[in-house]
């Protein structure tokens, strides 16, 4: 049966319908729903690019954090010895020792003993200043002024926090015994004690302390004293001795002749200072002449533990976040 014109161009049309429909469905709707697919997943690696923008700047703020400490750290390393052993530590007092030589205080040591290093306990001392404010004082100051004094209370009270605890430290202790010819010498070695710097640590004071009282022993006080006692001790006996021999009827000695007998009399000690005594008898036969001659020096001591601090270093952290970088 053939169809007209008409049927024909029907058809034709029906079938191009159906053809694109077709065409619609199978192709054109899937990629729609591939595109709300990519668009979904554009908006996720967009937030994934973020969250990975985000880390990367926290990264290197934590990379500087980082450095700044190390830095910090550094600085108060600094302060404290390298651990050491005793030999080493023997070491380290000689350099102090030297140090103080160099620094006019001129002792010796003449004796020294080290101990086995130990753990320690290192607190930390706040000193709050009270601070008066008054109506002139904000004003001239201005709220520039109040917010610098807010954030440093605040950055102090994070210190005081931080620092709350005690830390622990390697220490060792070193006794010994000091002389000079003069007392004064061994103040001021005890002033160097807790200001001793070192050049190739940055001259920082470095964690050294006196543990020990300074106790110093004056050999010339100690004789004269000695001498007070042994004086009075023989005027008190010699006093009964004598009340008890006028009782009886005894004569006994003189008590300047006892003293001169048991070499107590001011002379014979004199004497005895000047060594032979010749020289005590021509100062009292010439008084006007110029005494050349002087005494030996006394030579003063003192015994002293000398506690120093030491602390491990930390590692250089450069390399460690550069390889982290380039992972």
């Amino acid at each position: 049966m053939r169809l007209s014109k008409q049927e024909r161009i029907a058809v034709l049309v029906i079938a191009v319908i159906i053809i694109l429909g077709l065409g619609i469905f199978l192709f054109i709707v899937p990629q729609f729903q591939n595109i709300g697919t990519d668009t979904a997943t554009l908006v996720n690696k967009q937030q994934e690019l973020q969250t990975a923008r985000d880390k990367a700047a926290t990264k290197e703020d934590l990379k500087e954090q980082v450095i700044e400490a190390y830095k910090d750290g550094q600085d108060i390393a600094d302060m404290f010895f390298e651990e050491m052993k005793p030999y080493e530590a023997d070491n380290e007092i000689r350099n102090f020792i030297q140090y103080c030589k160099d620094n006019g205080v001129k002792v010796s040591v003449d004796s020294m003993t080290i101990s086995s290093p130990v753990v320690s306990e290192l607190g930390v001392t706040f000193t709050d200043e009270e601070q008066i404010t008054y109506d002139l004082k904000t004003a001239a100051r201005g709220e520039s002024a109040d917010q610098e004094a807010s954030e440093e209370e605040q950055r102090m009270n994070i210190l005081r926090e931080a620092l709350a605890n005690t830390q622990s430290v390697a220490s060792i202790d070193v006794t010994l015994t000091v002389s000079a010819l003069e007392p004064d010498t061994l103040i001021s070695f005890a002033d160097l004690v807790n200001d001793y710097k070192k050049a190739d640590d940055g001259n920082v004071r470095k964690a050294i302390r006196l543990s020990s009282g300074l106790a110093i022993q004056y050999p010339d006080v100690e004789t004269k004293y000695n001498k007070v006692i042994d004086d009075m001790t023989l005027d008190l006996n010699y006093d009964a001795l004598k009340e008890l021999a006028d009782k009886h009827d005894i004569k006994i000695p003189s008590k300047a002749d006892l003293k001169k007998a048991l070499g107590l009399d001011e002379d014979t000690t004199t004497a005895a200072a000047d060594g032979d005594g010749e020289n005590a008898v021509a100062a009292n036969n010439n008084k006007d002449d110029e005494i050349t001659e002087f005494p030996e020096e006394y030579i003063y001591s003192a015994e002293v533990t000398v506690t120093l601090y030491s602390l491990e270093r930390m590692q250089d952290p450069t390399d460690k976040l550069i390889a982290q970088d380039q992972q």
